[in-house]
């Protein structure tokens, strides 16, 4: 059997093409990537003497009878439709398609051409640990009863990215990070053993490093099965275990580590059963020969010389994707917004009141009527401005400020005290009261005004009545990064407008009081200060981005995700942001949002996370040193 191999990546490099070489009367005629010093590689490797940087052009030139596909995810779906029209058999990586509506097609492809060439076309997708010995072994022994009906099972995928070493960045960048990496395995086995997943109770992400790195879900399988499940990216030792727990007795298994081994308890006492190598067997796992693998591609052929059904079939690919579908939508918003949010970046330039005039226009100009309050609240949260990245740029202030003058008299730029002094002391010593000034203003102390007291998460919010009246809110915030929250933008801005004397107690329910504030104040316009920003330990001690950017838009959620694509940041890891979403306050999938002007591709650049990291203590110091030594 002649086969091509689609992307060749880790998993190809350490998996596919090893177990590929192994069996007999296999030969690899064809790779593709499009990276060509892969290529290259992998040609001098595994002997392969055709290679392609198009999966369509290896379809239509190679001599090949099967399909291994090794790509990301987003890509399965497409490569998988066009090697089944051209009559190849097809070994798919999980998930099989991103969408049901993707995994159907994708079965109703096969089944038509199975018609049309009047053979078994085999389609699998590669859910390996469901060949792992002890698992196959268990499946055995809960079928003939040994622990009874099933009541519960327990899950944990565990690994780690170093050890694994991936040449792409798809993990990572995925907006559910180790869930779309890690659970599917869980996902696939918690259904071959107690059936579809029917329901998602509960989805306890968390973040760090600026991706998902850990998740609990909750829920039930067919016949009121209960499902715990854990994944996540820690450790260095990966691991894969399951506790399969019945009327009688329990199962507990490692898939990774122990693949030969299984326990039985039953009464209270433990029987361990061994079915092959003891020793070895993790030394085996760590060097990717774990026996999944092998059994797996032999599975594989078999299915295809004999025609015969795969153990792992369409269907299962299906019931994979529908599943992760399920975990996934907690992360959507649960009121979808009704018409396409729209943002405009474009590139600062010399003349920046004329650049926020313009992006301004894109949104479709000012709203605001005669004798309306405008309310303006840059961001003035130190009295030192340090590189130009810590406040609002002067000059986006003035340049708002003269826009707002023409449709009305009664505008107010606002401040309110913090422990880095009055608000009074920041705005003189900033400059920023110099702009107020001179375009003739007023100028509001937020905590001098009458208030309204709204409790959030055991914290009482004193809000200025002023903002709660005003008829128009500017936003004028500067684009950083934040220590507490990840990025300090347009929701975190809003944060300097509470009139709490001691605002850093709330902190310890920041993301919260973020959501409340910036659903209770309506934003009408957001005009963010990207011109320098700031990297690292932000919102005061990171260190300059040289950006040139002006970024606007009219809803702050909706903002704050385009600047976060921006910053190459995950927009679902920012706690605030993802929780105002979900509550139907904006769009944070850049696929939803109608961005003018430049594209994120074209301006993004990776801000350094604020971590705790050697170099960003050390810019840190640095900054700390500047702040002191500018009198």
């Amino acid at each position: 059997m002649n086969v091509g191999v689609v992307g060749c990546g880790r998993i190809a490099t350490l998996v596919h093409l090893p177990c590929l070489q192994k069996i007999e009367d296999c030969e690899i005629v064809a790779v593709t990537d499009i990276h060509q010093h892969h290529l290259t590689e992998i040609m001098e490797k595994f002997g392969v003497d055709e290679s392609y940087t198009s999966h369509r052009g290896m379809l239509e030139k190679a001599d090949i009878d099967a399909v291994v596909i090794c790509t990301p995810p987003e890509q399965h779906f497409q490569i998988a439709l066009d090697s089944m029209r051209h009559g190849k058999h097809v070994l798919c990586e999980k998930p099989i398609a991103t969408t049901i509506e993707e995994a159907l097609t994708i079965k109703k492809t096969l089944q038509k051409k199975r018609k049309e060439i009047q053979h078994s076309l085999i389609f699998m997708p590669a859910h390996n640990f469901i060949f792992t010995p002890c698992f196959t072994e268990a499946q055995k022994r809960i079928y003939n009863g040994e622990i009874g009906k099933i009541s519960k099972i327990r899950g944990r995928a565990f690994s780690n990215l170093r050890f694994y070493k991936a040449k792409t960045k798809f993990r990572v960048q995925a907006k559910g990070g180790v869930i779309e990496d890690q659970l599917p395995h869980l996902l696939y086995l918690f259904h071959e053993l107690g059936g579809s997943l029917e329901k998602v109770s509960c989805v306890e992400p968390r973040s760090k490093g600026g991706v998902i790195n850990d998740v609990n879900v909750d829920g039930s399988l067919a016949h009121g099965v209960e499902a715990n499940m854990s994944a996540g990216w820690a450790g260095f030792l990966p691991t894969l275990k399951l506790d399969v727990v019945g009327e009688h007795g329990e199962i507990r298994m490692d898939l990774l580590r122990t693949p030969y081994n299984l326990s039985v308890v039953r009464n209270g006492e433990v029987k361990a059963l061994h079915m092959g190598r003891r020793v070895r067997q993790f030394f085996d796992v760590l060097r990717f020969r774990h026996p999944s693998y092998q059994l797996e591609h032999l599975h594989f052929f078999d299915c295809v010389e004999n025609e015969k059904e795969p153990q792992v079939s369409v269907d299962d690919g299906i019931e994979l994707v529908r599943a992760m579908s399920e975990v996934m939508t907690h992360f959507d918003a649960e009121k979808p917004a009704s018409e396409t949010e729209r943002v405009v970046v474009l590139r600062a330039g010399e003349d920046v009141e004329e650049t926020v005039q313009k992006s301004i226009n894109m949104l479709g100009g000012l709203t605001i009527k005669k004798n309306d309050l405008v309310v303006v609240k840059p961001n003035v949260c130190h009295p030192k401005n340090i590189e130009n990245m810590t406040i609002t740029d002067p000059r986006v202030l003035e340049a708002v400020l003269n826009l707002v003058k023409r449709r009305t008299k009664n505008v107010m730029v606002v401040e309110s005290d913090s422990h880095s002094g009055t608000a009074e002391k920041r705005m003189i010593n900033t400059g920023t009261m110099d702009i107020v000034k001179k375009c003739d203003v007023d100028f509001l102390n937020l905590s001098k005004d009458d208030i309204e007291e709204h409790e959030v998460a055991g914290f009482v919010l004193e809000v200025p009545k002023t903002v709660l009246k005003a008829d128009f809110i500017v936003n004028l915030p500067k684009l950083k990064t934040n220590d507490l929250v990840y990025i300090s933008v347009a929701m975190k801005n809003m944060f300097g407008v509470l009139a709490n004397k001691k605002r850093s107690k709330l902190h310890k329910s920041l993301a919260e009081v973020l959501v409340y504030v910036n659903r209770l104040l309506h934003q009408d316009l957001i005009v963010v200060d990207g011109i320098v920003g700031m990297e690292g330990l932000g919102p005061i001690n990171g260190s300059p981005v040289q950006l040139g950017l002006i970024i606007s838009g009219l809803n702050p959620v909706t903002v704050d995700a385009v600047c976060c694509h921006i910053m190459e940041i995950n927009p679902y890891v920012v706690k605030p942001l993802w929780k105002t979403y979900k509550a139907g306050v904006g769009e944070i999938n850049i696929k939803h949002i109608e961005v003018i002007g430049e594209t994120i591709d074209n301006v993004k650049t990776k801000f350094r996370l604020p971590s705790r990291s050697p170099r960003n203590i050390f810019t840190a110091l640095k900054t700390s040193v500047k702040v002191y030594l500018k009198r």
